[in-house]
């Protein structure tokens, strides 16, 4: 009997199959995890009779183990798989105090040999089933759904590849035309293929074979009806011809072209080597630099014109980047001397303003670079202010040839979208300091990569190393604004907000159209409870660099933490559209999708992400959304994966705390949290203002029963950000924690007001006590209303 049970049985209509974790009936097929499934395998043994609480405890998670909450959560599992409801109990019968019993008795597979059948003896009719349940069972409305989305998949593809490959208009026209004809053919099909030597089969042995011959029908009547539809199609096209598009006359409307208007390309690089393409890259970056801050000259973004080619046709720079002037040019190295040809173009006619060659030491170019600048303000005839210079910035350096070399490399890693980024980053400008100690820029560098480091793992090491840094690069040049950023960056993370948001803005005043400054601004507005003021600062950062993916994602974590979880996934969104190997972006993309209740997307997501490089976040991101389905070992696992991989971080430790304890691991589950605390006494030492970690470390201490401190920290981070939506979801579980479960649903209430998932809510097994309550189930209930 138990191995029959293994191998599948059926619960009424219902078919479980306990080595596959999976429940099947006529709506589809459900994940029941392996306790849920365990425990059902006893119950169906002695179908009919009590099994004690006890019983199933020492059975399913061994003597001394387990707890009543995790039974209590796996009958929760079972009930809602197989859609059998607590108060009217179709399979599950619960005897309080007692324990469970299985009403339906099972039917292994391998005695079940129902089938219906059409036109047989003793078989339901045509006439007796209704015309909609007649077209579910034969698979017509499944080959239906099936064909829309193949055909619209086969239009969308004409439609973007035929122009690619230069095919005549027709080809799309006959694709379209062949879809629509195919519609018919395929739902006809479904039908007829039924039939079988006279009979009609409805159903087979079992859901699981019905499903198999459902797609195999679906399959054939898909494929045969494009193929009939292509007969059919060619021959109408040969005797009649299908439509053919009128030609109109358009005139296009003539962009508005600014006067003062600049664009600097991407520099071609004629060599090929390495070292060319970092100075290519660096001559451009400093150029767009320099020429953003003349007075009266508008420049485009880095990141709008790298979206074209070196030497880009004049049109397509026109079209593309709306400017009256571009700048285009070429490196080359070759021992110690360099060559760059610049030329300044009209972009309306195309014709060149000046064109420069420079043929120098490989030692001269900043020299080259000034040039370049002046050179091309003055040939666009900016009309400067009185006593005006072309280029205003004292602060700007010299340093070696060398170490501005091994710099750039510095600043390329920084930004790369990998958890080595940083690390990597530090490598490059401790490299450019041993050429050149006095580097300024080298040591920011330095102090915005180890504050990365420190936001990436937590240590607190990370700090005083970012201190020495910038205190070096302020020493060595108070007027960089790059130092003032760094600084900037620095007092954030430890929570000295004032003092960022002077050094932000004074980065600004050297250069209005840093990036790095205002996302840096815009995250210390939102810290400072100023959220119009910070949405104002990131979208600026956006629109001054549309190509780059940071000022999307620097958006994108405002949203996130505002609550706004919907707008948060769209500028992740824009993220991986802007480089599809973003892991940071399909992390943070995922996160957002879970807290946006789109389960399936945010599982893509987080895979996605984990495929290009593992990182502890996004494993952490994973084990909380198999928390939420109620898989408690795959969370433990991904947990275990992030702790491994940022041991210093409390949160790693706490999520895996939560998983451990919901999975009756109680022992290890307060070891967890006890590394939790000490590593968020670490943090709050560093930055005690960080409602975040508040937040955390209020969890932490309320299931180490710290009640008192618990309540402290909470009430602290909801006094600093009394918007965000966690804040007072965290704030519901500890009152829970502490049996004030009036308080619990207040704050609760108030989270999803503010934004909270509630589908996460209903799904958080620390609440299970509250489900009974009719203002949880209320408030659990508007997350299905329409």
């Amino acid at each position: 009997m138990d191995a029959g049970l293994l191998q599948g049985f059926y619960l009424d209509s219902v078919l479980i199959e306990p080595l596959k974790g999976q429940v099947t009936d006529q709506h589809g097929s459900r994940h029941l995890p392996p306790k849920a499934v365990e425990v059902l395998l006893c119950l169906a043994r002695s179908a009919g009779d009590l099994v004690a609480r006890d019983d199933l405890l020492a059975e399913v998670w061994g003597v001394g183990n387990g707890s009543q909450e995790a039974l209590g959560h796996a009958v929760s599992e079972i009930r809602h798989a197989l859609g059998d409801h607590h108060d009217q109990p179709h399979y599950i019968q619960t005897l309080p105090k007692r324990g469970y019993r299985l009403a339906v008795h099972p039917v292994p597979v391998s005695d079940n040999t129902a089938t219906i059948a059409l036109a047989t003896s003793g078989s339901s009719t045509l006439s007796e089933i209704g015309l909609i349940e007649n077209l579910q069972r034969r698979g017509v409305l499944e080959t239906a759904l099936a064909y829309l989305v193949v055909g619209w998949l086969l239009i969308q593809i004409a439609d973007v590849v035929f122009p690619q490959l230069h095919l005549p208009d027709w080809a799309s026209t006959f694709v379209t035309v062949l879809v629509i004809a195919g519609f018919p053919i395929a739902v006809l099909l479904s039908w007829f293929l039924e039939y079988r030597n006279g009979r009609a089969v409805v159903d087979d042995l079992s859901p699981v074979v019905a499903r198999r011959r459902r797609f195999g029908r679906t399959y054939l009547s898909v494929v045969g009806a494009l193929a009939a539809a292509s007969a059919l199609v060619f021959v109408y096209d040969l005797n009649i011809g299908l439509p053919e598009a009128t030609t109109e006359i358009f005139i296009p409307t003539e962009l508005e072209i600014l006067e003062n208007t600049i664009a600097v390309l991407p520099f071609l690089n004629n060599d090929g080597s390495e070292e060319s393409q970092i100075f290519a890259n660096g001559l451009v970056d400093d150029v767009i630099t320099r020429l953003s801050r003349v007075p009266n000259l508008r420049v485009s973004s880095r990141g709008d014109s790298f979206t074209l080619a070196p030497n880009s046709a004049s049109a397509q720079v026109r079209q593309r980047l709306r400017v009256a002037m571009y700048l285009e040019g070429s490196v080359q190295i070759a021992g110690d001397q360099i060559r760059v040809i610049v030329q300044l173009i009209d972009s309306e006619t195309g014709f060149h303003v000046v064109a420069r060659t420079f043929n120098r030491l490989r030692k001269d170019f900043f020299d080259i670079r000034d040039e370049i600048t002046e050179l091309t303000v003055a040939n666009v005839r900016v009309a400067l202010p009185a006593g005006e210079q072309v280029v205003s910035n004292p602060a700007w350096e010299e340093p070696n040839l060398d170490a501005y070399v091994l710099y750039r490399r510095g600043v390329d890693a920084s930004r790369l979208p990998t958890a080595t980024a940083m690390a990597n980053a530090i490598r490059w400008y401790d490299a450019a300091l041993e050429v050149d100690a006095g580097f300024a820029a080298a040591h920011a560098g330095k102090c915005n990569a180890y504050v990365g480091r420190y936001t990436e793992s937590g240590d607190s090491t990370y700090i005083g190393s970012a201190e020495s840094a910038c205190a070096m690069a302020l020493q060595l040049n108070p007027n960089l604004d790059a130092v003032h950023t760094a600084l900037g960056n620095l007092y954030k993370a430890t929570g000295r907000y004032g003092d960022a948001l002077a050094e932000f803005q004074q980065a600004l005043k050297s250069d209005p159209n840093s990036v790095p400054a205002l996302n840096g601004l815009g995250a210390v507005y939102s810290l400072r409870r100023e959220p119009v003021k910070a949405e104002e600062s990131l979208r600026k950062a956006v629109g001054l660099r549309p190509g780059d993916w940071s000022p999307y994602n620097a958006l994108g974590s405002f949203f996130f933490a505002a609550g706004r979880y919907a707008e948060a996934a769209e500028q992740f969104e824009y993220v991986v559209a802007l480089d599809s190997k973003n892991m940071i972006g399909y992390s943070n993309l995922g996160t957002a999708y879970m807290l946006a209740s789109d389960f399936s997307k945010a599982a893509t997501a987080l895979r996605m992400a984990i495929s290009i490089e593992p990182t502890a976040l996004t494993y952490g991101n994973l084990g909380l959304m198999y928390y939420y389905l109620g898989n408690f070992n795959e969370a433990i696992e991904a947990h275990r994966h992030a702790t491994e991989l940022a041991p210093s971080d409390p949160v790693t430790w706490s999520s895996l705390g939560d998983a451990l304890w919901i999975s009756g691991r109680s022992e290890e589950a307060r070891e967890s949290f006890e590394s939790a605390v000490t590593l968020a006494d670490a943090a709050l030492e560093i930055n005690p203002n960080d409602p975040y970690m508040q937040m955390d470390m209020a969890w932490i201490n309320a299931m180490l029963d710290k009640n008192d401190d618990a309540r402290e920290l909470i009430s602290r981070a909801l006094s600093r950000v009394p918007e965000d939506p966690y804040a007072h979801y965290i704030d519901g579980l500890i009152s829970l924690r502490n049996g004030d479960s009036d308080a619990a649903l207040d704050a609760l209430e108030i989270a999803a007001e503010k934004g909270y998932s509630l589908k996460m809510m209903a799904a958080e097994p620390h609440l299970a006590e509250l489900r009974s309550y009719r203002r949880f189930q209320d408030l659990i209930n508007a997350a299905e209303a329409p």
